[in-house]
């Protein structure tokens, strides 16, 4: 009896312990922070390419007096070269492109055409900034610098070399890692031309493709 007593006096003892100690406390785990850390941009646009494009240009009316006058205009094709810096969306690039063909038309007077007026060997150096929508579509601006030759044909020849400034807009997508096409239209003046008399401008649309490397 005695030690039974003692037993269940133990057993009560030790059920009343966490009681009498404070109840039952839970460990403390420290817990580290997450940290997100963003994805890097990829500078998909850096990079050299070379390229070509078609393009559709047409100039004023030249004036060339007595009744005489031409609009050199055409389809034409022209190689492209550069390279781009992208940081973040951004994106800005060097570039030069040559016209291998010409626009030309003939000279037309009150008794039907009579010579041709030709606009011929038209190079452009270029600067132009974009923003990068992603990957594979940017839209840009551009400013160049161009020159070309003026010629008029009726019997003899005059030429007359011709530069100006050019402002452009345009739009590239890339196809895949190394192709991409774009679309570009793009104005030029070239001041007064002494051999026509009056300032000379010349409007653009170009389709073309670029290899990327």
């Amino acid at each position: 009896m005695i030690r039974t007593t003692a037993l269940a006096t133990s057993l009560a003892m030790l059920a009343a312990a966490p009681a009498l100690a404070g109840g039952y406390v839970a460990p403390v785990v420290d817990v580290e922070p997450v940290v997100v850390t963003p994805a890097p941009i990829i500078a998909a646009w850096t990079g050299g390419y070379v390229g070509a494009n078609l393009n559709y240009g047409k100039t004023d009316t030249l004036d060339l007096g007595d009744g005489f006058s031409a609009r050199p205009d055409g389809a034409n094709g022209a190689l492209r070269a550069g390279y781009d810096w992208q940081r973040g969306n951004g994106v800005f690039g060097l570039g030069a492109e040559y016209n291998f063909t010409k626009y030309k038309d003939d000279i037309t007077g009150v008794d039907g055409p009579d010579g041709e007026a030709r606009l011929k060997d038209l190079g452009m150096v270029f600067a132009r900034a974009g923003y990068a929508f992603n990957d594979q579509t940017m839209a840009y601006g551009l400013l160049g610098y161009s020159h070309g030759k003026l010629e008029l044909a009726n019997g003899t020849t005059i030429s007359e070399t011709v530069k100006g400034p050019t402002l452009g807009i345009g739009a590239e997508h890339r196809f895949n890692e190394n192709w991409s096409g774009y679309a570009e239209y793009a104005h030029t003046r070239f001041g007064t031309v002494d051999i026509v008399d009056q300032k000379v401008k010349l409007d653009q649309v170009k389709l073309g493709v670029n290899f990327r490397f």
